[in-house]
């Protein structure tokens, strides 16, 4: 949002002092990403491919069509892979006249130390979860407790937060936790069929492994505190008593330890499979 708001004011007809107006013909164009000068580059699929550099380097050499720059948007910068990396860096070394260029990113550290130091690094911190929640309520009418609820999932980005269906998100977590609780009275054969159809859904794998740390950090919490304000689904408060009643506060951390080295080997671009089958073959007989 911070991106688009900056291509906005950018490229706006009545900047103020403030950044863009929000209602000229070129804020309009920004916020519905249909203005011939501002692009977006985000990963196709799991990463960010040559070719996509390659014609966004084309668009860049030409002249801004009607605003003042021209403008490129890397989402997810870390997911441009070596040769993309390597490509895009050519760009950076010189870049088009009238160009500027915004790198998104929450992994930093993962870009070629050759791009970082050529960018000015900016650093935002998370909205604590009550200003979240507020803005939640006010711009989307939602019940606080569905506004604490996504302000939580949100993890401080007002972005994040508008853009979230809260029943999907509440679906979602159903249904994974369902698997998860039949996990121990399945088969072998049966826990790897069910890793071989996470494995083919990345995305889906990557929820698994976000809800369940989410699931464990609320159990964990819960099982010290005794605090329900501290939860990130406060509906699944009684879900937490009744499943952690057999389960030592030891064995909750050692899961947490395997979601969480689940999340860095995939993010390492560890084979998804290999990562899906060691995760559901130690949960259902860890």
């Amino acid at each position: 949002m911070t991106a688009l708001a900056l291509a906005a004011a950018v490229n706006c007809r009545n900047a103020g002092s403030s950044g863009g107006c929000g209602e000229c013909p070129s804020c309009r164009k920004v916020a519905a990403l249909t203005h011939p000068d501002v692009h977006i580059l985000a990963a196709d699929g799991d990463e960010i491919k040559i070719d996509q550099v390659r014609q966004t380097q084309a668009d860049l050499a030409l002249k801004p069509f009607e605003g003042a720059k021209k403008i490129l948007i890397i989402d997810g910068a870390d997911s441009m892979n070596p040769s993309s990396a390597n490509a895009f860096l050519k760009t950076l070394e010189e870049p088009p006249g009238e160009t500027l260029i915004v790198l998104v990113t929450p992994l930093s550290q993962s870009l070629l130390p050759t791009i970082r130091s050529r960018c000015q690094e900016i650093r935002f911190l998370p909205l604590p979860r009550p200003i979240l929640a507020q803005a939640l309520m006010r711009k989307r009418g939602l019940s606080e407790e569905d506004a604490w609820f996504l302000a939580a999932l949100a993890q401080g980005s007002l972005g994040r937060g508008l853009a979230m269906d809260v029943e999907q998100e509440k679906a979602v977590r159903e249904e994974l936790m369902a698997l998860w609780s039949r996990l121990g009275h399945m088969n072998a054969g049966e826990v790897l069929a069910q890793a071989e159809a996470f494995s083919k859904d990345r995305d889906r794998l990557e929820r698994l492994l976000d809800i369940g740390v989410e699931w464990l950090r609320d159990a964990i919490v819960f099982r010290v505190t005794g605090d329900e304000r501290l939860l990130v689904n406060v509906q699944g408060k009684d879900r937490h008593l009744q499943w952690g009643e057999g389960i030592s506060l030891q064995r909750m951390l050692a899961d947490m330890v395997l979601f969480t080295t689940s999340s860095r080997l995939l993010e390492r671009r560890v084979s998804a499979q290999l990562v899906a089958e060691n995760l559901l073959l130690k949960l259902a007989h860890g």
